[in-house]
């Protein structure tokens, strides 16, 4: 590709010429190993094959504005290509990246509406990916148009997550269902201890706010195993997969392919939620008594809810047929959960009322002591579905080993 600078005429051509297309990379499911999505990367492919990079064309069409014509053309050849897709995966979701000046206008939503109403894709098919920078100085328009796409049942994601400086910001005042962590930070792990940090940093968030985590860039099985045991919920790379036509995607599909997996990870993340409901309500009740009645209006909301089905560790539905999780394991734990969330209620409910020291301290003693027994559960739970992954993982590598010694010894 030639180093002389590309001019608007000519992306102009290219997009009315039929040259742009996407290229498909899969997103796999941490929890089933298996591929739950993909993300549609634009390409321009000359008639000769070639392709132009990316970075060589979007950045002046997105200064230029012409980003909506692109936007406005290649999403209908997106939901084409999402309809030619689902007899294969009825349930794909295909993320589609937009710009700042696609959200600023209402042919998106509007397109969007159509598409959905016409039973041409199922909103779960398609997810909008959005860059913090992309949304820097968010506005009333901007809202309004993420606050339709949910409307719609189309999930927002925040994309490059962990490279700009107020993405806490819009991730409490913007309708994200998930974040993903951005490829340089992942890619840099291996080699950098305050990457590692930033990234379960992220996933200790994302579990807080009950939204799901994609971790990009990952090219080797180190940084995948680790984002496994970390729980995050979907990985996309290349050492899974690299972006690829969307006729090799649908073969990909078809195969069916596989990759590690473990319901550790989910557990995981099911625990640490658990934990942050038992940190709200110790928080709570900590405040409440340093603090007079008359102030209570005034204290920091925590989303604080009771119910044992607003947490993660109560909506846990293992495999049971894992014989490391028992039917009978699984029962003692969620009728102990349910218990401490019961003691939970009780005592923020005995703060309020003001029935004194001793109910208090006796009410505190009883969520703490059904605390303890949670997490006691919970660490056998570990200790079993660990020592069960390490035999079948040992028994795979000696099967795989028995198969190349009877192999050799054909040959």
């Amino acid at each position: 590709m030639s180093d002389e600078k590309i001019t608007l005429a000519e992306i102009e051509a290219a997009l009315h010429g039929g040259e742009f297309c996407f290229h498909f990379q899969p997103k796999i499911s941490f929890q089933t190993g298996k591929i739950t999505g993909g993300e549609a990367l634009l390409r321009w492919q000359k008639p000769g094959g070639e392709l132009v990079p990316p970075g060589l064309f979007l950045p002046q069409a997105e200064e230029s504005g012409f980003i909506t014509d692109i936007t406005a053309v290649m999403l209908q050849e997106l939901i084409e290509n999402i309809a030619q897709i689902r007899p294969h995966k009825p349930d794909i979701q295909i993320a589609f990246n937009v710009s700042a000046l696609d959200l600023h206008s209402p042919y998106l939503v509007k397109m969007l509406r159509s598409y959905i109403g016409n039973r041409v894709i199922d909103p779960g098919n398609i997810q909008i990916e959005i860059t913090e920078t992309a949304i820097l100085d968010h506005n009333e328009p901007i809202r309004k148009t993420l606050l339709a796409l949910v409307a719609l049942g189309v999930e927002i994601v925040m994309d490059d997550f962990g490279t700009g400086y107020s993405s806490l910001d819009m991730l409490s005042q913007l309708p994200f269902s998930a974040l993903k962590i951005d490829q340089g930070v992942v890619g840099r792990m291996d080699k950098d201890s305050r990457s590692t940090h930033i990234v379960r940093s992220s996933l200790q968030m994302a579990r807080a706010l009950s939204i799901k985590t994609v971790a990009e860039g990952i090219e080797n099985e180190g940084i995948y195993s680790f984002l496994l045991a970390s729980g995050c919920s979907e990985a996309q790379g290349f050492w899974m997969a690299k972006p690829t036509p969307i006729e090799d995607f649908i073969t990909i599909l078809e195969d069916s392919p596989t990759w590690p997996s473990s319901e550790l990870g989910a557990f995981y993340n099911a625990w640490v939620n658990h934990l942050s409901y038992r940190r709200k309500v110790l928080d709570t009740v900590y405040t409440m008594t340093m603090s007079p009645p008359e102030e209570w209006s005034h204290l920091p909301k925590l989303d604080l809810r009771h119910s044992p089905a607003h947490c993660r560790l109560g909506q846990w539905n293992p495999s049971l047929d894992n014989s490391s999780v028992s039917k009978e394991t699984y029962k003692k734990l969620s009728k102990i959960h349910r218990a401490m969330h019961t003691a939970g209620d009780t005592l923020v409910k005995t703060v309020r009322a003001q029935n004194g020291a001793e109910s208090i301290i006796k009410a505190t003693d009883d969520f703490m002591r059904l605390s303890e027994k949670v997490d006691k559960e919970v660490s056998r739970i570990v200790s079993a579905s660990f020592a069960e992954s390490l035999r079948a993982r040992e028994k795979a590598a000696q099967k795989e080993g028995e198969e190349e010694a009877l192999n050799q010894a054909q040959i």
